[in-house]
């Protein structure tokens, strides 16, 4: 957790407007043709032409080459004013079958303007060729070129909504699915807010936008994760506030005009977190909808990880638990099987272990003397030296936690059996139970067998004092390729700082 963020006042990025894109608030218009005469009559017919209190920009091209010139700098144009006959008699034909076929341009509306219908016949143009309306030059009158822009103008804008309906759809498809495959609460906080914040990008442009995820205490905010929060002036926490009791109390996600909030209670711990985000611009509703549909998904996945991580976290607690009796009955100090945990979780992710590995073994781990419940008293708190006899009941306890463990479909369960019987074998093959040479010991059973015996040799024990760390640290380096696997031997010394740090952490 950031906890360096926790703050009196949230800062934003400075909320000027920036310049408009090219497309924003206006509609663009291509007129195609080789005669200039043309070009201009058609701007003065159409005069101060608005739509949706939008206006008209007119891009000329007097050829197909200067054409498919203009439409690959202008994408987003909403209708072509296209003549047959330019540089060829069929130059203008060529560019609409170019249109949609290589630009791959699907909105924009063609209305083919031709002074020679005989030169494209208009049932064979409107058959062959992807063009929305055919005109004759004579026939259009202010009117009739008003109507067919307003027309075409108005088809183009409905097809842009369809298409971003439909992404930001996917968007939201898209989201779910990795929202409910998230590890960990950070990684899903990390997701959600990206998510929340591609939404509104598939709904169009944004001018700014800026977010966070926060735990909410008391009036103050400390960030988890946050979008676009550089130093500068910006929203007060009041609004923060306003925003967060707002959410408590409706029990509902926010989606204002240009805001996104939302609330979610874990129950488990007894916390609330809050998430903002401002798009800085108004969201149609088409967006709004689907931030209403994306909040519900992140509150479904977010319910089902809390209690996820409940379930692991008490699974955790109740095998230390399990360990901490082990080791008390065995007069051994209970933070042993917790110093064990982390310094087998350590040596895992520097051996190159994945994170899921490294945190597996973490939780198995504090259960590899479990099989000690089933050795007598009167060996297991014996203070002097073990009999061959003793020695050879005690090392039966690899055995029995195995037998213990083995049953459950649990992979934690698995693990910590694995690790149960193999912790005590040995690199050269003279470890119990079954002298297992090398790698034939599991990877698990080869860390805990190291983090094990350091521990063990570091503290107090019913039969002996503490060693001295350097006695220690020799004694590794002794046993280096013979009872302990070299590689984790040399991991272990190269992170020594790391490794004495849990001992501070945890001390008998």
């Amino acid at each position: 957790m950031k906890s360096e963020h926790a703050m009196e006042e949230v800062h934003f990025a400075d909320e000027t407007p920036p310049q408009k894109s090219e497309s924003d608030g206006l509609w663009k218009v291509m007129i195609v043709d080789d005669d200039d005469f043309v070009h201009k009559v058609t701007e003065l017919t159409l005069g101060d032409y608005h739509y949706q209190n939008a206006p008209v920009r007119y891009l000329h091209a007097y050829s197909g080459a200067e054409a498919r010139a203009l439409l690959l700098e202008h994408p987003d144009t909403a209708v072509i004013l296209l003549d047959v006959v330019m540089e060829t008699e069929n130059a203008g034909l060529e560019f609409a079958r170019h249109v949609r076929q290589e630009a791959n341009n699907s909105f924009v509306r063609i209305i083919l303007r031709t002074g020679q219908p005989g030169q494209a016949p208009e049932r064979k143009v409107i058959t062959e060729y992807d063009i929305n309306d055919y005109k004759h030059k004579a026939e259009l009158s202010e009117q009739r070129l008003f109507t067919a822009i307003t027309a075409a103008i108005r088809s183009y804008r409905d097809l842009r909504t369809i298409e971003l309906g439909r992404l930001g759809l996917q968007e939201v498809i898209c989201a779910s699915a990795a929202l409910f495959a998230a590890a960990s609460v950070q990684d899903f906080f990390v997701l959600a807010l990206e998510h929340i914040l591609r939404i509104g990008r598939c709904v169009g442009p944004c001018c700014f936008e800026n977010g966070l995820v926060a735990l909410s205490a008391d009036g103050q905010f400390e960030i988890l994760e946050s979008r676009g929060l550089p130093p500068g002036a910006g929203v007060p926490t009041a609004r923060l506030q306003e925003l967060y009791e707002r959410a408590a109390r409706e029990g509902r996600v926010l989606v204002l005009d240009q805001e996104f909030a939302a609330r979610f209670f874990n129950s488990h711990t007894d916390q609330n977190f809050f998430f903002y985000v401002s798009f800085g611009r108004p969201l149609s509703e088409t967006a709004q909808g689907l931030l209403h549909i994306l909040g519900g998904n992140i509150a479904v996945a977010l319910s089902n990880l809390f209690l996820t991580e409940e379930i692991v976290a008490t699974q955790r607690e109740v095998v230390l638990t399990l360990g901490e009796v082990v080791e008390t009955r065995s007069k051994e100090t209970a933070h042993h099987v917790k110093r064990v945990a982390e310094y087998s979780y350590v040596l895992g992710i520097k051996a190159g272990l994945s994170e899921e590995r490294a945190h597996l073994l973490r939780m198995a781990s504090p259960m590899h003397d479990v099989g000690k419940i089933g050795i007598p008293d009167s060996i297991l708190f014996k203070p002097g030296k073990l009999t061959d006899e003793e020695f050879s009941i005690i090392k039966t306890h690899t055995v029995i936690g195995h037998s213990i463990l083995k049953g459950s479909p649990r992979r934690i369960m698995r693990t910590a059996a694995t690790i149960a019987l193999q912790h005590h074998e040995h690199w050269d093959g003279g470890g119990y139970p079954h002298g297992l040479i090398e790698d034939e010991t599991h990877i698990f059973g080869r860390i805990t067998a190291l983090a094990d015996v350091f521990d063990a040799l570091s503290c107090d024990r019913v039969y002996k004092k503490a060693w001295p760390l350097s006695e220690v640290l020799d004694y590794l380096r002794e046993k280096r390729g013979r009872q302990f696997d070299p590689l984790l031997v040399d991991i272990f010394l190269e992170n020594l700082d790391e490794i004495m740090a849990i001992r501070v952490m945890y001390p008998d």
